[in-house]
């Protein structure tokens, strides 16, 4: 393995999928709804919107 396969393979982090409950969700929703407005990153605004709108939440 070459110095940078290594690197690569380090750098990598597995996607963890977590089933929650609805009621979770709605706890979660509102969550980033607040860091949404806590957000000085505009990526991480993005992102956040990105998530609430595929659940179809209302921003």
């Amino acid at each position: 393995m070459t110095k940078r396969e290594r690197s690569q393979t380090l750098g990598r982090k597995e996607n963890v999928h977590v089933k929650l409950r609805p009621d979770e969700l709605a706890v979660l929703d509102v969550e980033m709804k607040k860091n949404l407005l806590d957000s000085r990153s505009a990526m991480a605004r993005t992102l956040i919107i990105e998530a609430l709108r595929a659940r179809g939440v209302a921003i």
